[in-house]
Formats: C-alpha cells, structure tokens, sequence
C-alpha cells in the first residue's frame, strides 16, 4: 500500500493510504491523483486536498447550488476558479441558467480533470458552458458582463490566489453582479486557522453586509468547514426551501445539502474568534495562510 501524506499545518496532517494514479505539473502547480479505499478518487494541488470522490458533492452543493437556490431566478453565473469542473457539475443541473461561465487560469487541471473523470466529460458538452482560461480577477476587470451568481472556488489565500481574497477583489465582484446578485465562497475552518477563518470573513463583510453561513463537516478536509452566501441585498431562507422544493419535483436531490445548516448560530468560541484575529485583506496587504507556515506543508 503506498501513503499519501497531506500536512494541514506544519504541526500535523492526515495520511492516506491507497495507490497513487498520477503525479505531475502543470504550468501553474503541482498536481496529484490518488486513490483511497475510503475516499475514492482524491485530488491534490501542491499537496493540499481539493476534493474527494466521496464528499465532492457536499463541497459543491453548498458552494454552488446554495446560492442559486438562494436566488430569485438565477440566469447567469460565473465560476472563479473551478478548474476540477465539479462546480459545472451542478450549475448544468440549473435549467434556468442560460450562460455559464468559468474563469480558471490554470487549463491542465481542467484537462485533466476532463481526460480521468468520465462525468466531467459528460457536463462539459453542455452548450451553455463557456470556460476561459486567464487570471480570473483581469478578466473580470475587463468585461461589461454581469451576473446573477458569483462562485468563488478558489485554491486557499496563498500565492497568486491571495489576490482573490482581498477588499478590491471583492469590489469588483459587486460590479459584476446584477441587482440581487449572491456570491459564494468558502472560508476556512476557525479552530485550525482563526487568522484565515476571520480575515475572509471580515474582508468579504467589507464589500457584502449581507451574509449567510453554513457550517459543516468536510470527511475528506477531516475538519468543519464553513461556507457563506453575501449579497448587498438581504438573502431569504424561505427563498431557499422553496426552490429546494421546486428542484426536487424536478428529480435533482441534492443528497448531502441541508438548508438549516444556515440557521446554526455560531458558538461563543467563534464569536471570539472574530473579535480576537483577523483583518480586511487589501491589495497592499494581502493576507497569505501558508507565508508563515513550514515548506513541507506545501508540495512544492
């Protein structure tokens, strides 16, 4: 049996046993499939885990089809990042949406993605797709185009995606949505990493004041992981239910998705945390996880 080690931080990991299938790197990181008794198929970027055959579906149910179901009657969204493909997964569910976009600046995930899981090959013949390939945050500044929901599926604030987690970002975002837009994002676990935890946080609250968080367990992160909803408009739970509703008439079940995940309230040790760690992200001052963290924790 071969081992797959991922450190979550420089003081401890998480081990895998299994067989590895790939190894190799793109143009941007480095890159990893292995597979696991327990977790099925696992892909890594530079060593940090992205999803799980397993529990894919709850990363991208929360990620992606909370916000839609959030939405009034979504037509358009655009995913910022997403090189796995799992988030067009379940935006082609949507029949409502007429244009989907993906903005990834790293096309070998993609392509690999597509050559080894056989339903991302099926989803990307939808004709509703469009993915380009450049630095998400520059195309965004460039184009007129707005949408209805806004995806961000992001590798962790470190490196060149670090300036996808800052105050401008997020600003550029807002123009980029229509009026009711919701954007979506996932944002850290706050026992491991309360500096990240409370700076995605306090830094997308400095664009977005309205804000939804679901907090859930992730099998194959073995630790919680949060996931919120912002918008400048107030986001309506019972909106929620109600499409819930309507899509499961429709034959989409979203099997590891729960709404009252939305009404939990968050413990008085997270309450602290917000208080104790944590700042607005900006340009000048990016904020990085990993900069002060052991190089090992990164395959690099």
């Amino acid at each position: 049996m071969q081992k797959k080690i991922e450190w979550t931080t420089d003081q401890f990991g998480h081990i895998y046993g299994g067989k590895k299938l790939y190894h190799g790197k793109t143009k941007f990181q480095n890159m990893e499939l292995f597979k696991n008794e327990t977790f099925g198929t696992l892909l890594f970027l530079d060593g940090k885990i992205q999803i799980s055959e397993r529990d894919e579906n709850k990363y991208h149910q929360y990620l992606v089809d909370a916000p839609l179901l959030a939405h009034k009657k979504p037509e358009s969204i655009c995913i910022v990042g997403g090189g796995d493909c799992y988030a067009l997964e379940e935006a082609v569910k949507w029949g409502s949406l007429k244009r989907i976009l993906m903005v990834e600046i790293d096309k070998g995930v993609v392509d690999f993605c597509i050559k080894y899981y056989p339903e991302i090959q099926k989803v990307v013949k939808d004709k509703r797709i469009e993915i380009i390939y450049q630095d998400a945050r520059a195309y965004l500044e460039n184009t007129a185009e707005k949408f209805d929901v806004m995806v961000i599926d992001l590798t962790e604030p470190h490196g060149p995606s670090k300036m996808l987690y800052t105050n401008e970002f997020y600003k550029i975002c807002e123009r980029r949505m229509n009026k009711g837009g919701i954007l979506s994002i996932h944002t850290d676990n706050f026992v491991l990493f309360p500096e990240s935890f409370a700076t995605i946080f306090k830094t997308v609250k400095s664009v977005f004041p309205h804000i939804f968080t679901a907090r859930v367990d992730m099998p194959c992160f073995a630790m919680g992981w949060t996931y919120r909803m912002a918008s400048k408009s107030p986001i309506s739970y019972e909106r929620v239910l109600n499409n819930l509703k309507i899509m499961r008439k429709q034959g989409y079940i979203f099997e590891q998705f729960t709404p009252t995940s939305y009404l939990l309230e968050p413990t008085p040790e997270e309450e602290s945390i917000y208080k104790k760690f944590g700042r607005v992200s900006t340009d000048k001052k990016p904020f990085d996880k990993f900069e002060k963290l052991k190089k090992y924790v990164l395959d690099k």
